[in-house]
């Protein structure tokens, strides 16, 4: 049998990788297909095989993104740590990168960036303007999780400029929205928040990308609270929630709390419950330890009337974990319950905690050595 170059399986692993960041998942298998039978006849090549297991690392995370599916994510990345001591190059900028976006994936953001500070060395190599540009948003997404508010936005805008020249990246224009928006929420700038979103819901729309949409009409539902406006969050809410339902989206439990949360603060609190226990039995199915805690804080003050030992064991997982968001959010919730009681003593105490959280993610801007 003939053997097969490897600069030509090269080629089309580059041309694999180019469709999973479109998102292209039908075009995205066949070339995986095709790379796997023309490795099988090619002349040996080790680098080249480790960019394969790298690819294939990839892949899995894109497949896993669009449906909950991580059958073979812990072999891949054994297979590739086996390997770590040869990499060099672009190969070992793909096992940082990568291995950065399965930390997020995992939602461990303090490893997720970690391992993008690492990558970011090696960043100067990579000569591909949308690689740049999907570093650029990896990056910007795990900062604006850990409100590293400014920092996110320098990335975000880095990716944008260089994804506008380009028609067919559409989904990670929509998504760098998203970010932009989330950042502008998080400066209480609500007059630029909603041009975005409106704008990333209708782009979402003309390509019905379902989750797309799902995630434009959570943000929207995110930003009219920040305005006050309760009930429009609810509605929007609802829209995210029957779409991640009828999908069965891997951010359904994420959507479930926030709807349970708007429901328990209005004071519907029997719908809210109803919310919160299928949010928390979708979580155990699921997985997501974060959103089983976050429903455990919901019952602990909504529905036990503040248990404070409770409420103490979340925050204790949130700090520990670094998840500072989080924690600053719910200590503002705990201290209005109490501030309602006339309980100013207790509710000044969750002001300082929340006060304590946001002195961490300002020292978060210190995350980079010099």
């Amino acid at each position: 049998m003939e053997k097969v170059l490897s600069s030509h399986v090269g080629v089309k692993i580059n041309e694999w990788y180019k469709m999973i960041r479109q998102f292209s998942v039908p075009d995205a298998e066949i070339l995986k297909a095709e790379v796997e039978q023309e490795i099988e006849r090619m002349e040996e090549d080790q680098d080249l095989l480790i960019y394969y297991q790298l690819m294939c690392f990839r892949h899995q995370i894109m497949l896993d993104y669009i449906n909950k599916n991580r059958p073979t994510i812990s072999s891949l990345l054994d297979q590739i740590e086996t390997s770590q001591e040869t990499l060099t190059g672009m190969l070992e900028y793909y096992n940082l990168f990568f291995r950065g976006m399965y930390e997020f994936s995992n939602k461990e953001y303090v490893e997720a960036i970690k391992y993008y500070r690492k990558a970011e060395i090696k960043l100067e190599i990579v000569s591909d303007e949308i690689e740049r540009a999907e570093f650029h948003f990896k990056v910007a997404e795990a900062y604006y999780i850990m409100k590293q508010t400014h920092v996110s936005m320098h990335h975000i805008l880095k990716a944008m400029e260089i994804y506008d020249q380009y028609d067919l990246y559409k989904v990670r224009k929509i998504q760098c929205s998203f970010v932009i928006a989330g950042n502008y929420d998080d400066m209480k700038r609500s007059d630029k928040v909603f041009p975005h979103l409106e704008k990333s819901l209708r782009m979402a729309e003309e390509i019905q990308n379902n989750r797309l949409i799902s995630s434009a009409y959570y943000n929207l539902a995110d930003c009219y609270e920040c305005l006050g406006d309760t009930d429009q969050a609810i509605a929007y809410c609802e829209k995210a929630v029957r779409i991640n339902e009828n999908e069965r989206y891997d951010n359904l439990p994420h959507s479930l709390y926030f709807l349970s949360s708007l429901l328990m603060k209005k004071g519907d609190y029997k719908k809210g419950k109803d919310v919160l226990d299928y949010g928390f039995s979708i979580s155990v199915q699921y997985d997501e330890n974060l959103y089983k805690r976050l429903f455990h804080f919901i019952e602990a003050l909504y529905v036990d009337k503040v248990n404070i030992d409770q409420i103490k064991q979340v925050f204790h997982f949130l700090d520990e974990n670094k998840i500072y968001a989080y924690l600053e959010e719910l200590s503002y919730d705990v201290a209005g319950v109490f501030k309602s009681k006339n309980d100013h003593e207790t509710a000044n105490e969750f002001l300082m905690k929340m006060l304590d959280a946001q002195t961490k993610i300002l020292k978060g801007d210190c995350l980079y050595e010099y």
